[in-house]
C-alpha cells in the first residue's frame, strides 16, 4: 500500500482547524490510510446516544468534503459511501502562444 502520511496528517490538520474531532478515541469520523489516498468515514462503534442516523452521517460527509475541497484536495465519495480524499495535482496553464507581429507596409 502507499503511504499517504504526509496527506493523511494535512487532512486531519484541515478538519481539526474546522473543528471536527479527529483525534482517536470516541469519535465516530474515522480517517484512515488507502492506496489512493486518504478515506474519511465512520467508525463502526456506536455513540453514548446509539449511531449516528443516516443524515447526520450525510450532513457531517458533506462538509468535511466542503471544508477539504476549500483546502485544495480532490473529494470523492466511495462505492462505500466514504470519502476519498487525494492531493490536487498541480494545474499548468500552457502559455498564450505570442501574437504574430503585424507589419503595416
Amino acid at each position: 500500500m502507499v503511504d499517504h502520511r504526509e496527506l493523511f496528517e494535512d487532512v486531519a490538520a484541515a478538519l481539526a482547524r474546522a473543528g471536527f474531532d479527529t483525534a482517536s478515541g470516541p469519535s465516530p469520523l474515522s480517517i484512515g490510510h488507502h492506496p489512493e489516498g486518504v478515506v474519511l468515514g465512520w467508525s463502526p462503534g456506536a455513540g453514548p446516544d446509539g449511531p449516528p442516523s443516516g443524515e447526520a452521517r450525510a450532513a457531517v460527509s458533506g462538509a468535511a468534503a466542503l471544508v477539504l475541497r476549500e483546502c485544495g484536495f480532490l473529494v470523492t465519495e466511495t462505492e462505500e459511501g466514504e470519502l476519498l480524499v487525494r492531493c490536487a495535482e498541480p494545474v499548468t496553464v500552457p502559455p498564450e502562444p505570442a501574437a504574430p507581429e503585424q507589419w503595416w507596409g
